[in-house]
C-alpha cells in the first residue's frame, strides 16, 4: 500500500493547493494528515474542509486541540497564542466539532501514526534527537511511527539490540528487524531552514520511504496572513523555513 503522509498545514492553504496538485499525480492508496491543520496562517477553514472530505486518517495536533479548547495554551508564545485566538474566531461551527473529534495518535494499518510523540501523545512532546528516539520507541510496537510536530523531516532507526541511530531525510529503503521513527516535516511552516514545504511517500510493500520538497506561492500566503492582522513574524518566518 503507498501512503502519502503529511502534517502541520497550519492554515497555509497556499501550499496546501499546490500538495494537493502534485499529490493527485502520485499513485497512492491512502493519504495521511498527522495533524496541526490550523493555526498560524491565514486560511483555517478552507484546509480543514479538504483534508475532511480528501484525506483518510486525520490526527489532531496541538494547534487544533488549543483551538477547539482541548488543550492547554498556557506554553505557547505570543505569536502561537495571538494565533490560537484568531483561528478560535474564524472557525466554523461544523470545523470545530470535526477537529474537537480528531485524536492525537492511532495505529492503523500497522503503523503507528502520532501527531506529537508515542510517549504521552497529548502532552506535545518533541521527537528531536537520538535520546528522544530511545525513550519513544518503547511506547509503541509497530515497526513504523510516522509523526511530525517540529516541523522538521527526521528518520531514526532503532536496531535488533536497541540502539537508535539516524538517516538522512531522503529516499530510505527500510531495513528488515530494524524499527523507525519517521518525522514527515511540514507542509504550512517548515522550520529546518528550507521554505520548501515537505511531506513523504510510504510503500509498505516495497518497505521505502521518501521525502518530497515543492515550491509554492509564498507571497500571497505571507500577505493574507499581514491583511487578517495575524503577527507579522508569522509572515517572516516562511521565507527562511525557521
Amino acid at each position: 500500500m503507498i501512503y502519502i503522509v503529511f502534517s502541520d498545514v497550519h492554515g497555509n492553504l497556499e501550499s496546501l493547493e499546490t500538495f494537493i496538485q502534485i499529490s493527485g499525480s502520485i499513485v497512492h492508496d491512502k493519504k495521511v494528515c498527522l495533524g496541526d491543520i490550523v493555526g498560524y496562517g491565514a486560511d483555517p477553514n478552507p484546509c480543514v474542509e479538504w483534508v475532511k472530505e480528501n484525506v483518510d486518517i486525520v490526527l489532531g495536533g496541538n494547534h487544533d486541540y488549543a483551538a477547539v479548547e482541548k488543550t492547554d495554551v498556557s506554553y505557547f508564545n505570543p505569536h502561537a497564542y495571538q494565533a490560537c485566538l484568531w483561528t478560535r474566531r474564524e472557525l466554523t461551527r461544523d470545523n470545530i466539532k470535526y477537529l474537537r473529534s480528531l485524536s492525537a495518535a492511532r495505529e492503523e494499518d500497522g503503523v503507528f501514526w502520532v501527531h506529537s510523540s508515542p510517549f504521552e501523545p497529548e502532552q506535545w512532546h518533541y521527537v528531536a534527537s537520538l535520546y528522544d528516539g530511545m525513550e519513544n520507541f518503547a511506547h509503541f510496537n509497530a515497526p513504523i511511527c510516522f509523526l511530525g510536530h517540529s516541523h522538521r523531516p527526521m528518520v531514526l532507526e532503532q536496531d535488533a539490540e536497541g540502539n537508535v541511530g539516524a538517516c538522512p531525510p531522503s529516499a530510505l529503503r527500510l531495513k528488515a528487524e530494524r524499527r523507525y521513527i519517521v518525522n514527515v516535516g511540514s507542509l504550512g511552516q517548515p522550520r529546518d531552514g528550507n521554505p520548501d514545504p515537505v511531506f513523504a511517500i510510504f510503500d509498505s510493500d516495497l518497505q521505502t520511504v521518501e521525502f518530497r520538497r515543492y515550491k509554492y506561492d509564498l507571497q500571497t500566503a505571507q500577505k493574507k496572513i499581514l491583511e487578517k492582522g495575524l503577527p507579522s513574524f508569522l509572515a517572516e518566518r516562511l521565507s527562511y523555513g525557521v
